[in-house]
C-alpha cells in the first residue's frame, strides 16, 4: 500500500497562502466514508495537499475506513507545523536524531516528521517502540495520535497541566495524556462521539485524521473559528501589550511568539536573530529568558519583531546560573557551587539544551555514567525550580602554552612535554601588547622564537584568539638587568647582554619614558621586554610592559608547593608555576597581608578568587579574595557597608539600596540595626548570614542573631607578628588600641620583647583579652 500523506506542497509552505476550495470529490471511493459529514473533511485535506489518497487502475480512492499508522500521523502533524512556523527541519537535528530512528526501525521518508518531534519533545525515545513490529508500520490509537497533535499544538497555546476529562470512558485515558486531549477538547478539534466517549484505545481511521488535520491545519492559519482562546493571527505593523501564551527560539535563533494582547486579540510574530531585540529591566536579554505567562510590549512591522520589552516575568529574567555538573537524574540535578554541592528540582516541562541542541535528561545523564564532564547554566522560576537548562560539554585541555605549529588551520601547542591540536578560524584575532604581531607575523616567527600564548576558543573549540604571554629569542624575553650602558635580559634559558644606543628609545606600558625609569623600576617590577638592534648590536628600542599572563585571574582550583591552578570567567583552568621558594610570594587575603602557607589551608573550604602578579614566568604575588563567605560575626557597618570577619579575615561587602534586616528573627529597619550595634556593650555582638543579589555585588539581605562574646582565649603561642598572634595555630589580631608597650603582662613587659624571645625559641603560654570584634586587647605571657 502506498503511503497516503504528501509533504505540504509548495504553496502551501506560505503561512495563509493556501485556502480551502469547494468542488466535486476526486475520490472514486467517497461514499463508503464512516458518517456522512467526514467527505468534505477528506476533500478538503486533500486540496490543501495534507492528504493525496491511493492511485489504483486509473483511480483516485481514499479509502476512508483505513488505518492510519504512527509514522504517518507523525508526518502529517509535521507538514501541519512547518507550514505554521514556515521553517523546516534542519540536516543537523536529523543526523542527531538518524541512530534513535534506525534503532527503531524508523523508514527513511519519516526522518523529517520524527526528528523534528523528537527534538521538540512531541515524541521521546520510548514512543517510538509503538511505530515499528519488524518492519511492518504499526496502526495508531486514538489517544496516542491526540497526544501527538495535542503536545504540538502545545508549543502554540498554553495547556492546562491539571486538566480533567468529562468523557465517559475518561478512566481509560492515560493521566499523562489528558492535558493534551484537553487542549483538543477545548479547541473542536478532537470532542468524542455521539455517546460520550473518546474510545483512546481504538485505532484512528483515515476519516478521523481528515477531521483532525483540517481542524488543526485551520485553527494554526486563521481560518477555524472554533476553541475558547482567540485564534492568533499574523499581523503587519503597529505596537502592543500582552500576555505571553507560547514562545520558541527556533532552530535558526529566530523567536517565535504567540501574543494574548490586552483587548484578547491573538498575535502571531517572528522576531528575527540579529534584528529583533528583547528587553527587561533597561538590559537585553536573549529570547530563551522570555516565558509563557510573562507580560510584554512589542513593536513590530510586517509581522516581524522589532523590539519586545518583558514588563513581568513568570518565570524570572535573568535567573541562571552555571555551575559544573556533578550527578543527573530525570527530575533533579546536583551542580559544584564553590566547595560545596546543590540539587535542585525540575519542572515536569523543562526545556533541555546539550552543546545548543534540544535534548532529554537521559541523554546528559548517560554521558555522565560514561564519563563525560559538563557545565550548565540553569534558569530558575520563582519556586527554585529548573525552567531550562543548557548544558556544554567540557573541554579541559590546556589553553596556555608553548606554539610549536602553526598553519592557517591549525596550531600546536605544548604544556608539561604534552602537545595540544586546535583547529583555527579563518578570521583569528592576534594580540600581543608588546608589538603589532600579525597572525602572518607568528606563522613566520614561531620556529625561531618560543611564544607562550593563550588561546580563545568557541563553542566548538575552534581557536578566535590567541593571545602572545610572552616571546623568547635573542631580542625577546625578561629584563632581568639594566645599567645606563647595558641591558640584560634572560629568553630560553639563556642571558643576552646588550649595549645601549645612546639615544635608546624607550616605552613602557604604552608611554614614552627614559633608560633611568627602566633602571630604577626593574629590580620590583618584573618587565617584558622586546628589543631593537642596529647593525653595531646596539639597543636602539626598548618595549617593555609588567609581566602578565592573559588569564591571571580565576577562582583557584588546586594549589601546591610548586604550581597554582585557577578557573578563570569562562570556565576555562590555567596552571602556573610559583616561585622556587613560596615564601617569597607576596599574599594578601581579603586586602590583609598574608602568607602562601594560609592560602594554601584557606582555599579549601571557601572559593578564592586570585588575581596573579608574574617574575619571569613564575607566580611571584598572589591576591585572593573570599568570594564565597557570606556567614560571620559583624565587625562593622554603616548605610553602605558591611564587614564580617571569616576565618579571622575581614571582609567588606556593598550593601543594597532596599537591604532587608531580620535581628533574632525579628523585621528591623537598616538604621535601627545600625544603631543598637553601636549601643551594644562588649560583651555582645551579632552573628550574621548574608544573602546577595544575583551577582553577588551587593547584600540583599542581612540575618543577625544577638550572641555573647568571647573575651578570654588562652593556649600556645604558636606565630607571632607586627599586628598579630597566634594562639594554638589560630590568628587574633591586635586591636587599634593595643599599647605595645603596656599591654603586655606575665613574665614579659612588652610586646616587642614577647616577640623577641619567641622568636629566639623562647615557648609560652598566653592568655589573650579580646574585644567585641575579637581583636586583642591584653596579653599575659607564662614562659613554658
Amino acid at each position: 500500500m502506498k503511503r497516503f500523506l504528501a509533504l505540504a506542497t509548495t504553496a502551501a509552505l506560505v503561512l495563509g497562502s493556501t485556502n480551502a476550495v469547494a468542488f466535486g470529490s476526486t475520490f472514486a471511493d467517497i461514499n463508503t466514508v464512516p458518517w456522512p459529514g467526514a467527505a468534505a473533511f477528506i476533500d478538503e485535506a486533500a486540496s490543501l495537499g495534507l492528504m493525496s489518497g491511493y492511485t489504483e487502475n486509473g483511480k483516485k480512492y481514499c479509502k476512508p475506513r483505513n488505518n492510519v499508522t504512527y509514522c504517518e500521523a507523525t508526518q502529517l502533524m509535521y507538514s501541519i507545523m512547518k507550514t505554521y512556523y514556515k521553517q523546516d527541519v534542519t540536516n543537523d537535528t536529523i543526523t542527531k536524531w538518524k541512530p534513535i530512528m534506525d534503532a527503531y526501525k524508523i523508514p527513511s521518508w519519516a526522518y523529517n516528521a520524527v526528528a523534528y518531534s523528537l527534538d521538540k519533545g512531541i515524541l521521546v525515545t520510548n514512543d517510538l517502540s509503538k511505530f515499528m513490529k519488524g518492519n511492518t508500520q504499526q496502526a495508531a490509537t486514538r489517544e496516542d495520535v491526540g497526544v501527538i497533535f495535542g503536545k504540538a499544538l502545545g508549543k502554540v497555546y498554553t495547556v492546562d497541566m491539571n486538566a480533567t476529562l468529562t468523557f465517559k470512558d475518561a478512566s481509560s485515558i492515560s493521566k499523562a495524556s489528558v492535558p493534551y486531549l484537553d487542549l483538543l477538547y477545548d479547541k473542536k478539534i478532537m470532542v468524542g462521539d455521539d455517546y460520550n466517549k473518546f474510545n483512546p484505545k481504538v485505532n484512528i481511521n483515515r476519516s478521523e485524521m481528515a477531521v483532525l488535520s483540517v481542524k488543526t491545519y485551520k485553527l494554526l492559519t486563521g481560518s477555524s473559528g472554533g476553541g475558547s482562546t482567540t485564534t492568533p493571527e499574523t499581523p503587519s505593523s503597529g505596537s502592543v501589550t500582552g500576555t505571553i501564551v507560547n514562545a520558541s527560539v527556533l532552530e535558526n535563533g529566530d523567536l517565535f511568539c504567540g501574543v494574548k494582547t490586552s483587548t484578547g486579540a491573538g498575535l502571531n510574530l517572528f522576531g528575527k536573530k540579529g534584528t529583533a531585540k528583547a528587553y527587561y529591566d533597561g538590559k537585553e536579554i536573549e529570547f530563551s529568558e522570555i516565558g509563557s505567562g510573562d507580560s510584554v510590549t512589542v513593536t513590530y512591522a510586517n509581522g516581524d519583531i522589532k523590539t519586545i520589552t518583558v514588563t513581568k516575568s513568570v518565570n524570572g529574567i535573568g535567573n541562571k546560573q552555571t555551575f559544573d555538573l556533578v550527578d543527573m537524574t530525570s527530575n533533579k540535578i546536583t551542580v559544584k557551587d564553590g566547595s560545596k554541592e546543590k540539587t535542585y528540582t525540575m519542572t515536569d516541562d523543562v526545556k533541555v539544551y546539550l552543546d545548543e541542541k534540544s535534548t532529554t535528561p537521559s541523554r546528559i545523564y548517560s554521558a555522565l555514567d560514561n564519563g563525560d564532564d559538563f557545565s550548565v547554566t540553569i534558569y530558575l522560576n520563582a519556586d527554585d525550580k529548573v525552567t531550562k537548562l543548557y548544558a556544554t560539554t567540557k573541554n579541559d585541555n590546556p589553553k596556555t602554552g608553548v606554539l610549536t605549529d602553526l598553519d592557517d588551520d591549525e596550531l600546536t601547542i605544548k604544556v608539561n612535554g604534552k602537545s595540544y591540536d586546535y583547529d583555527v578560524d579563518s578570521n583569528v584575532e592576534v594580540k600581543d601588547e608588546l608589538t603589532d604581531l600579525s597572525f602572518k607575523d607568528l606563522k613566520k616567527r614561531y620556529d625561531d622564537t618560543d611564544f607562550n600564548v593563550t588561546l580563545t576558543t568557541n563553542s566548538k573549540n575552534v581557536v578566535t584568539k590567541i593571545t602572545v604571554n610572552y616571546a623568547e629569542d635573542e631580542l625577546n624575553g625578561v629584563l632581568t638587568k639594566m645599567t645606563s650602558r647595558d641591558i640584560t635580559i634572560e629568553a630560553q634559558g639563556d642571558s643576552h647582554t646588550y649595549k645601549l644606543d645612546s639615544d635608546a628609545d624607550v616605552k613602557v606600558d604604552g608611554k614614552s619614558k627614559d633608560i633611568d625609569y627602566l633602571k630604577d623600576n626593574y629590580k620590583d617590577t618584573s618587565y617584558r621586554v622586546a628589543l631593537t638592534i642596529n647593525r653595531y648590536d646596539e639597543v636602539t628600542d626598548i618595549v617593555a610592559v609588567k609581566e602578565t599572563m592573559s588569564n591571571s585571574k580565576g577562582i583557584i582550583k588546586d594549589i601546591t608547593s610548586s604550581k597554582i591552578e585557577i578557573k578563570d570567567k569562562d570556565g576555562e583552568t590555567h596552571t602556573y608555576e610559583l616561585l622556587d621558594d613560596t615564601d617569597d610570594i607576596d599574599v594578601t587575603i581579603n586586602g590583609r597581608s598574608s602568607s602562601f602557607s594560609d592560602l594554601k589551608k584557606k582555599y579549601e573550604n571557601y572559593d578564592y578568587e586570585a588575581e596573579l602578579s608574574f617574575k619571569n614566568k613564575q607566580v611571584s604575588k598572589i591576591k585572593a579574595v573570599n568570594t564565597e563567605a557570606d556567614e560571620g560575626q559583624l565587625r562593622s557597618i554603616d548605610k553602605d557597608e558591611i564587614t564580617i570577619v571569616v576565618d579571622d579575615d575581614k571582609i567588606s561587602f556593598d550593601l543594597d539600596d532596599d537591604v532587608e534586616v531580620e535581628l533574632d528573627d525579628e523585621e528591623i529597619t537598616l538604621s535601627k540595626f545600625i544603631s543598637k550595634f553601636n549601643d551594644i556593650d562588649d560583651l555582645e555582638n551579632f552573628d550574621v548570614k548574608l544573602k546577595f543579589n544575583k551577582d553577588r555585588t551587593k547584600v540583599t539581605k542581612i540575618e543577625a542573631e544577638t550572641v555573647s562574646s568571647r573575651r578570654d582565649v588562652s593556649g600556645k603561642l604558636t606565630d607571632i607578628s607586627s599586628s598579630r598572634v597566634e594562639v594554638d595555630d589560630k590568628k587574633y589580631y591586635l586591636s587599634n588600641d593595643f599599647r605595645k608597650s603596656k599591654d603586655v603582662g606575665g613574665d614579659v613587659d612588652n610586646y616587642d620583647d614577647l616577640k623577641k624571645y619567641f622568636d629566639k625559641g623562647d615557648k609560652y603560654k598566653v592568655e589573650l583579652k579580646l574585644d567585641r570584634n575579637g581583636d586583642v586587647t591584653y596579653i599575659k605571657a607564662t614562659e613554658r
